[in-house]
C-alpha cells in the first residue's frame, strides 16, 4: 500500500512548526506519533523511488478497449454488444493495459465443447499485460477478452477494437494501482485461498494468456 507523502509532510510539519509540538514540551507519546510519521515518510518516499524506478524500466503502456456487436451472442442483452470501459461498470468489463508497442489485433476462433458454440478470443500483438508485472518475454498475441458466439458466426472486425497510449502521467497512476491490486490479490490468495475477485483461479481464469496457452484450453 502506497501513502501519501505529501499528507505526511503537512502533518509533520503542523506537529513542529505549529506548536503542537515544541522543543521545550513533549511527551513520549508526542515524541512517539512524530517518529511514526517520519518512518511512514521515509517509507512512501523510497516506494515513491521503487515506483519510478520501474515506470522508467517498462515500456510505455497501451489501453485496449472494445465494443463487438454481432446477431451470433446467445445474450442479446445491451442490444446484442459486448463493451468495455476504461473503469469497470455494471454490465461492462474493464479495459486491459498491455505494454507496447501493440503490434496487431485480431479475434480468433476456437473449438467449444458445445455443438453450436465458438469461442472467439480478442487478441493483441504486444508484450504482455500490466497486471501479469514487468514484461519479461518478447512479443506475443495475449488474449484481452473471450466471446462466446453461435457456431458459424462471422468473426468481428479487428477495427472493434480501441487502443489508446497512455500519458506518462497515466502509467505511473495505472502501475501504482496494479500494485496495490497486487498486494490485496496475494494477500487474499494467501490467508484464504481465494482471489480477491471472488473465484478460485483455474487455468480457463488466467489473464492474458497466450494465444497458444489458450487454445490448447
Amino acid at each position: 500500500m502506497l501513502f501519501k507523502t505529501s499528507q505526511i509532510a503537512i502533518t509533520l510539519a503542523l506537529l513542529v512548526s505549529g506548536g503542537i509540538i515544541s522543543c521545550q514540551s513533549k511527551t513520549p507519546e508526542q515524541i512517539a506519533r512524530v517518529t511514526e510519521l517520519e518512518l511512514i515518510a521515509a517509507k512512501e518516499k523510497a516506494e515513491v523511488a521503487e515506483v519510478k524506478k520501474f515506470v522508467d524500466s517498462t515500456p510505455n503502456l497501451y489501453r485496449v478497449n472494445w465494443k463487438v456487436c454481432s446477431d451470433g451472442f446467445l445474450d442479446q442483452g445491451n442490444n446484442g454488444c459486448k463493451e468495455s470501459r476504461d473503469v469497470r461498470a455494471k454490465g461492462f468489463p474493464e479495459a486491459v493495459l498491455v505494454w507496447g508497442p501493440v503490434q496487431e489485433v485480431k479475434f480468433v476462433t476456437k473449438r467449444h465443447f458445445s455443438h453450436n458454440m465458438q469461442s472467439v478470443g480478442l487478441f493483441v500483438k504486444s508484450k504482455g499485460c500490466l497486471k501479469l508485472g514487468k514484461p519479461e518475454g518478447g512479443e506475443q498475441f495475449y488474449k484481452i477478452h473471450e466471446f462466446s458466439l453461435k457456431k458459424g458466426s462471422n468473426l468481428p472486425n479487428p477495427s472493434n477494437a480501441k487502443i489508446d497510449k497512455l500519458s506518462p502521467e497515466d502509467k505511473v497512476q495505472a502501475i501504482r494501482v496494479a500494485i496495490d491490486n497486487a498486494e490485496n490479490e496475494i494477500a487474499s490468495l494467501n490467508n484464504f485461498g481465494v482471489s480477491s475477485s471472488g473465484f478460485i483461479p483455474s487455468a480457463a481464469l488466467q489473464p492474458c494468456l497466450t494465444l497458444e496457452k489458450w487454445k490448447n484450453l
